[in-house]
């Protein structure tokens, strides 16, 4: 056991066999309700887009209540790519979202343990710091409660981004640059508002290394993010200029109004409460803690720093700066911190400020790396205290409310798959509609005057084709949102379109008409890239050439 602890490998599979009762309940058949429950949904949908060659995604062809939807086109892609991908070789979408929530703990724990080992050259310190990363209720809120799988991923990567950060700044090799690149492009497309949370402490982190090691490596972490950022563009330039063709306001009301979701101090510090309603409701009991043992753990390694400043004066100046870092995200979620929401606009996108607490666990945890590696020779003894005790108090969160003996079939029909339809279906409505469609999209095409008659149709992911036979001039209307990039052909030809044809609805919902003539027509409308998303996509394609010819 004592040969084998030498080894990595070994504490790779320890930290896989700690994780093991985290996701213990994940891994029976069916499935569990949950706040965002479009996960399944959003993995079928990207897969309907491996189907058509749609490569980026951006529309899906059966949100919006039917009608379409340009989801990836603002909604971070990356799992679902994953996803996707993991469906392909015959796993049924449900499950895929399972692996994808299992593997979410099993990567967090283990990029932890490479970052803590690599900075303090201890395992066991590494060990400590990625078990805590796991029983932490937010991350049981998260998985178990809301079903936030692009934010819970997202804590996959900040221990990696650290990680690498610390290894371009001490090594400046190529591999380490390249890998730094990916890592980014990866947040980004993975979570944006967690990545704008999480740059200006990654930022922070590099200062503090490039000041005190080698300030010649500063071009490449600048190269770094570039790459990182370019890889990427194909989804980030659409998000930061295209939000004007989406009703985006519903984002910043109501419920989603930040301000009814800051947290109180009784709640981050003490609490112990455990529910499955939503934040921001009287009694809803929903844990946004810090988890009591995470940061008592980092309140202690602040005075273990000063006593140990004179032997270890480079770490403990560390230490209390990653202290110094967590107590300003926490301040970002109390109510003491509005006055700043106030001035920066940018972060009512947030909508929850309790959203910082993904990086205020990730510098606690890793500060229980260091308490461990203060402790010295008692750091044992102490350490295993640790991991029984934020084991003890948190594994009971670690389950669904309720489970549901249900298959892909189930999920996918029904009043279910009427639910996934129009779930959260304002947040990226096309600005065409004014209100969203409170019936589901005809299957076909409508006939709104004259006399023709539709010998074939088809939807695709991110077009639409028919035959249509016209004996009086007709004008038609799809079943299909408008939207900028939309593209009408009829016999190869490209023709205008209208979307204010509204007869025989409730509301406008801004679809896309337009008129034929006698004959028979063959017809398709399809999504083609605008210049913002076709600069997004050269830049990708660019910056992955560049990636590919650097690897070699």
């Amino acid at each position: 056991m004592l040969k084998l602890s030498k080894y990595k490998f070994f504490w790779y599979i320890l930290i896989i066999i700690f994780t093991i009762p985290a996701v213990w309940n994940l891994l029976r058949p069916g499935f569990f309700p949950m706040q965002d429950d479009l996960q399944a949904f959003r993995v079928q949908q990207m897969d309907k887009c491996f189907d058509d060659g749609q490569i980026p995604c951006r529309w899906v062809p059966d949100a919006g209540y039917g009608y379409g939807y340009p989801q990836f086109n603002y909604y971070p892609p990356f799992p679902y790519y994953v996803g996707a991908v993991i469906h392909r070789v015959g796993i049924q979408y449900i499950d895929v979202v399972k692996i994808l929530f299992v593997t979410g703990y099993i990567f967090s724990a283990l990029t932890m343990f490479l970052l803590v080992n690599e900075l303090l050259k201890n395992k066991w310190a590494g060990f400590v710091s990625a078990v805590l990363y796991t029983y932490i209720p937010y991350k049981a809120v998260e998985v178990y409660v809301r079903g936030a799988l692009s934010e819970f991923w997202a804590q996959i990567f900040f221990p990696l981004i650290f990680w690498l950060i610390y290894k371009v700044v001490m090594t400046g090799k190529k591999s380490f640059i390249l890998f730094l690149g990916v890592s980014i492009a990866m947040l980004a497309t993975t979570h944006t508002l967690m990545t704008i949370i999480f740059v200006p402490v990654a930022v922070l982190w590099a200062i503090y290394w490039l000041s005190t090691e080698k300030w010649v490596n500063l071009s490449k972490v600048i190269w770094s993010g570039l790459l990182g950022f370019g890889l990427s563009a194909f989804y980030l330039l659409p998000v930061a200029f295209e939000r004007q063709f989406v009703h985006i306001e519903s984002m910043l009301s109501g419920y989603f109004d930040y301000r009814a979701h800051f947290v109180n101090l009784y709640k981050l510090f003490i609490s112990r409460e455990w529910g499955y309603g939503s934040s921001g409701f009287p009694n809803e009991l929903l844990n946004l803690s810090l988890g009591i043992v995470q940061w008592v753990v980092g309140l202690l390694t602040v005075g273990l720093a000063i006593l140990n400043y004179k032997k270890s004066r480079k770490l403990s100046v560390l230490a209390f700066l990653i202290f110094i870092s967590s107590l300003l995200t926490v301040f970002m979620i109390h109510m003491k911190s509005s006055f700043i929401w106030v001035k920066l606009p940018f972060l009512w996108y947030m909508q929850f400020p309790w959203r910082f607490l993904a990086v205020s666990i990730f510098l606690l945890c890793l500060l229980s790396g260091f308490f461990t590696y203060f402790c010295k020779k008692y750091a044992y003894i102490l350490g295993t205290i640790l991991i029984l005790v934020s084991i003890a108090l948190n594994i009971s969160f670690f389950v669904p409310k309720d489970w549901l003996d249900i298959t892909d079939s189930d999920k996918f029909s029904g009043v279910s798959w009427q639910k996934q339809m129009t779930i959260s279906i304002f947040d990226y409505l096309p600005i065409y509609a004014t209100l969203p469609p409170i019936n589901e999209a005809p299957k076909i095409l409508e006939i709104m005057d004259g006399k023709a008659e539709v010998l074939e149709y088809k939807k695709g992911s991110d077009f639409q084709y028919g035959i249509i036979k016209v004996e009086e001039n007709a004008s038609v209307r799809l079943p299909l949102f408008d939207f900028p990039g939309m593209v009408v052909k009829v016999n190869g030809k490209r023709i205008e379109h209208y979307n204010n044809d509204c007869r025989g609805t409730d509301f406008c919902y801004g679809l896309i008409s337009f008129k034929l003539s006698e004959g028979e027509h063959k017809i398709k409308v399809e999504l083609k890239d605008t210049p913002i998303r076709k600069i997004g996509n050269y830049i990708s394609l660019i910056s992955i050439i560049i990636l590919i010819w650097l690897s070699f």
